[in-house]
């Protein structure tokens, strides 16, 4: 357990300190820091933060509305290893949709009635939107992966800034953008760097971010069938040795990196660490397992932590939603002249 409670503040420089860390450590080295992180942080990660989200009730109306989430996933995890046979196509982001707004319903609607009414209007709209690309890219490729990582915790660090009125959460802010904007205004033209094999083969199961994030610096027209198959062998071709596929690669390492280093600094903050002895030993055992998976083979260790990874991803909607409101109410208290904007 820990003993001490550090300050927001300390904590705020903590985190540049760590933004810098995730940064140096994504940009010499960006595969291998992604994997890294993912097989190491990722689990102890997902654990740690469910956990926490059971013991505040997901931050749902209803007792039970988190089942409904955990559902989803379990859905979400036998189409992906194809444990359901012949499933319609997009039905894993029709899933992810229904989820995410589903949760936006468990946030704020207490009437279990009107619940029912709204999540069941959920099923058509949804057939309806997944037809859509950008509802397709962005709940089965950007919501699960880098609008998690990266957006989510960005917002987290605006609403400590906005609720702390203090330097430190306003400069820890800055460092954040800075840091992500920087691998795409600056990535060495000559490098030493090269991607082994065996670090191709474990990445190979997340290259469709890769696809996604570099297609503005592709030329491709995208609305023939033909060339988005040759944009794929294009990015297959320059993944692992371009300047332009490197600076993407060194974004998502640094988004995964400091999105775990970000939760487990806060821990004298948001209290996760105060659980039973028995929940923390499960907690680890687990852990440890799932790092032992990882080393014996990578891909093996995906498919285990696939519902615990994307249940988790399902579980926080609820608090992102709540995020987003929290945002509203800060800047319109701010804006109404309700607060100092500084805390001294």
């Amino acid at each position: 357990m820990i003993k001490g409670k550090m300050t927001t503040d300390q904590v705020n420089y903590l985190n540049i300190g760590l933004m810098i860390l995730s940064a140096i450590s994504a940009f010499l080295f960006p595969f291998e820091t992604f994997l890294f992180v993912y097989a190491f942080l990722g689990p102890l990660h997902y654990l740690t933060e469910i956990s926490w989200l059971h013991d505040r009730h997901y931050f749902t109306k209803g007792k039970y509305d988190y089942l409904f989430l955990i559902f989803a996933g379990l859905l979400i995890t036998a189409g992906s290893l194809k444990l359901i046979p012949n499933l319609p196509a997009n039905t894993g982001t029709a899933i992810t949709f229904i989820a995410f707004s589903a949760a936006l319903i468990f946030v704020f609607v207490n009437n279990p009635y009107a619940k029912a009414f709204y999540i069941f209007l959920l099923f058509p709209i949804s057939a309806i939107a997944v037809k859509s690309p950008i509802i397709q890219s962005l709940f089965s490729v950007f919501l699960p992966t880098i609008i998690h990582v990266f957006l989510f915790t960005g917002l987290f660090i605006l609403v400590g800034a906005l609720r702390g009125k203090s330097l430190s959460g306003i400069a820890s802010l800055v460092v954040f953008i800075i840091c992500a904007v920087s691998f795409f205004l600056y990535f060495p033209e000559s490098t030493n760097y090269t991607v082994s094999e065996r670090v191709k083969n474990n990445y190979a199961d997340f290259q469709m971010l890769n696809y996604y994030l570099m297609a503005p610096f592709s030329t491709h027209n995208f609305e023939q069938p033909s060339n988005i198959q040759e944009y794929f062998r294009y990015v297959n071709n320059v993944l692992y040795q371009s300047r332009a596929a490197f600076s993407v690669m060194a974004f998502i390492g640094f988004a995964y990196m400091y999105h775990y280093l970000n939760w487990f600094s806060k821990t004298s903050i948001i209290q996760w660490h105060n659980i039973s002895r028995t929940r923390l030993a499960a907690i680890i055992i687990i852990w440890l397992a799932s790092i032992g998976l990882y080393a014996y083979d990578y891909k093996t260790g995906l498919k285990w932590l696939f519902f615990l990874s994307f249940s988790h991803v399902l579980l926080e909607f609820p608090l992102n939603h709540l995020t987003f409101a929290t945002i509203g109410k800060e800047l319109r208290a701010i804006f109404s002249g309700q607060r100092a904007v500084i805390a001294k």
